[in-house]
Formats: C-alpha cells, structure tokens, sequence
C-alpha cells in the first residue's frame, strides 16, 4: 500500500491523494476522496465538506467491489472539489460512481 497515489483526470491534471490508514480519514477538513481495491483501481471516488463522511459507502464498497484502501486529498475550495471530482469520473468511471 502506497502512502501516496496520483490520478489523472480527463483533463489531464494530475491529482495527488494520501493514504488514510484503517479507512479512517482523521480529519474534519473538506475534500476529495476514492476507494481502490486490492488490484489499485478506482472503485469510487467522492467529494465532501467533512471527510469523515468519506466513509459513509466504505461498507458497501468493501463488499460489494472488495475495497481495500480509501485515500483522501484536502480541498477547502467547494468549486475546486466539484471540479476535480468531475475530473476524475470523466478519466476513470468508477463503478459505484456509475450504479449511484
């Protein structure tokens, strides 16, 4: 498990994104966020005035689509997290973004 990861979104902005170990955030700041599986994929990615609400699909996620580690990225600005999350479903397509 990396502590880091980037992803490309379709624009072709590279967005960096930590690790949260346990699956818990440990923050109440806004931001962005995305669940990878055991392989590294994306299998969904959010946006959120509190990451702590950044776990509220993990159950589903781990279950469902065998989640295995979610990553966050720190962003005040609300019109900076639409746009990025935006960004990156239009590159990757996540499943459970797909089937919300």
């Amino acid at each position: 498990m990396k502590p880091y990861i980037e992803l490309k979104g379709a624009s072709g902005a590279v967005y960096r994104y930590k690790l949260a170990e346990g699956a818990d955030p440990r923050t109440t700041i806004a931001g962005n966020f995305i669940y990878l599986d055991a392989q590294g994929v994306v299998v969904f990615a959010g946006e959120t005035n509190n990451l702590v609400g950044s776990t509220e699909r993990w159950s589903e996620a781990v279950t469902r689509h065998g989640a295995a580690t979610l990553y966050t990225r720190l962003n005040v600005s609300g019109a900076s997290r639409a746009e990025e999350h935006a960004d990156i479903i239009a590159a990757i397509s996540p499943v459970m973004n797909r089937d919300a």
